[in-house]
């Protein structure tokens, strides 16, 4: 092919599927340690030690929503990687059975 950009199906293909591996591997040790992050409790039951659990807790289900919003990221950046793919097969095929003459 000539022109100025390449653009390899196989590649970007390879790429979404390596993309949404790390998703489900992300998302599996994320629902893993859920219960370690968010369910802490008091060690005494103290002020001190409810306030600290609080926190703890809060912190954890922060690191929870990032590591859901950056999995939701990666499985949409798969997504139009597949997209790119499918659009520049379905472009190639209809350039080489030249589809204007046809319609």
């Amino acid at each position: 092919m000539t022109g100025m950009f390449f653009h390899a199906p196989e590649a970007a293909s390879l790429s979404a599927v390596t993309e949404m591996a790390i998703s489900g591997e992300m998302e599996a040790s994320t629902a893993a340690g859920a219960a370690a992050l968010t369910a802490t409790t008091p060690m005494v039951p103290t002020s001190d030690d409810a306030a600290f659990t609080a926190a703890l807790n809060s912190a954890g289900a922060g690191y929870m929503a990032a590591s859901q919003a950056h999995v939701a990221q990666r499985t949409g950046y798969a997504g139009a990687q597949n997209l790119s793919s499918l659009s520049y097969v379905i472009q190639e095929l209809m350039s080489a059975t030249n589809v204007n003459n046809l319609i």
